[in-house]
């Protein structure tokens, strides 16, 4: 299994680190489950607190954020984020996790293939498959439905969907609304019937099914051949480490200097700055008036809309909370804490 070979530093790693916060983003290798990242980075970090932000496929590769303690509060929020995938999906075959490892449910031979395609350029006026192809892909840009695949994470009814399968369990799924923000840099190969291109999409969804639904479209099966994420939560590709590099970092020393800071994810919010002789009502999160503040933040403070969330700071620049607005009080209440009481 990638990343493997890191867990003859996990006990000198954990020594040396007892308070770790921050976000890793970690690149995820084919064959290594989401978990197992998990389960290395809590050995590496010395913190038991650890979370990714949206579990990959084990034959997935790509980016996978990863937050470390009080930064684990950070989870349900970077979940919920848009992401960018490129992936290469087959034609001719359809399998029952929608995957080209998936056992085998329907297969078209390629001349099959080309003669049910060159029906359907004929009757649209298509000049070429590619062109077929590309139009039908491109048109699942936009607000779309879709079935959850029974081989997923999903639960329905209190079961995982994906242990109903194994079980030979057909649950029935309700169709959901996702949203498929764009579709770029497609590439078709008829010689290998392959299509690649690159999706950006909201959470939720299934870049399997969508495989599986352009071939619908086309009237053929078809399943995804591989997939990498490339961006997620705001982190993208070229700056992700293996689980391996990850390990060499906590060798040395240095792992922490690759966590980016919580308050980064969370720029969105307006930043205010508690003063000095009010840090400990902070820290216990007791609520906060202009006379906590600083004379520029009280300002900002006071022309705050209702429920308006702020990024709270003391006056050495070090992040401890989210709070927010109450007009009718004239404080800001604590929303969320990401530092302990010393």
């Amino acid at each position: 299994m990638p990343g493997g070979s890191s867990g003859g530093s996990l006990q000198t790693a954990q020594e040396q680190y007892t308070d770790m916060n921050g976000v890793i983003n970690i690149y995820k290798e084919k064959g290594c489950s989401s978990f197992h990242i998990v389960y290395v980075l809590r050995k590496l970090s010395g913190e038991q607190k650890v979370g990714h932000t949206g579990t990959l496929d084990p034959d997935v590769t790509g980016v996978l954020p990863v937050c470390i303690g009080k930064a684990t509060k950070l989870v349900g929020q970077l979940t919920d984020t848009d992401k960018t995938y490129r992936c290469t999906m087959l034609l001719g075959r359809s399998t029952d996790t929608q995957d080209a490892g998936g056992a085998v449910l329907e297969e078209m031979s390629r001349r099959d293939v080309e003669e049910r395609l060159g029906k359907i350029c004929l009757s649209s006026r298509r000049d070429t498959f590619e062109e077929l192809i590309t139009d039908s892909i491109l048109s699942f840009v936009g607000d779309i439905q879709q079935i959850p695949p029974m081989y997923s994470a999903l639960k329905v009814g209190g079961m995982k969907l994906v242990n109903a399968a194994r079980k030979g369990v057909e649950v029935e799924r309700k169709p959901r609304t996702v949203t498929i923000r764009s579709i770029t840099d497609i590439s078709v190969d008829m010689a290998s019937l392959t299509a690649s291109f690159t999706v950006e999409c909201s959470k939720g969804t299934y870049i399997r099914t969508l495989c599986e639904d352009i071939g619908k479209m086309l009237s053929i099966p078809a399943c995804m051949l591989s997939l990498e994420r490339t961006r997620a939560a705001g982190m993208d590709i070229s700056t992700a480490v293996t689980l391996d590099q990850a390990a060499e970092y906590a060798a040395e020393g240095t792992l922490e200097a690759h966590l980016t800071p919580a308050d980064r994810f969370l720029e969105e919010y307006d930043a205010l700055t508690v003063c000095e002789e009010s840090v400990r009502k902070l820290i216990y999160g007791n609520y906060l008036f202009y006379s906590d503040m600083c004379r520029l933040s009280a300002d900002v403070m006071k022309s705050a809309a209702e429920g308006q969330i702020f990024r709270l700071y003391d006056e050495k620049g070090e992040f401890y909370a989210l709070y927010n607005y109450d007009r009718k009080l004239k404080c800001v209440k604590c929303v969320k804490m990401f530092r302990d009481i010393d």
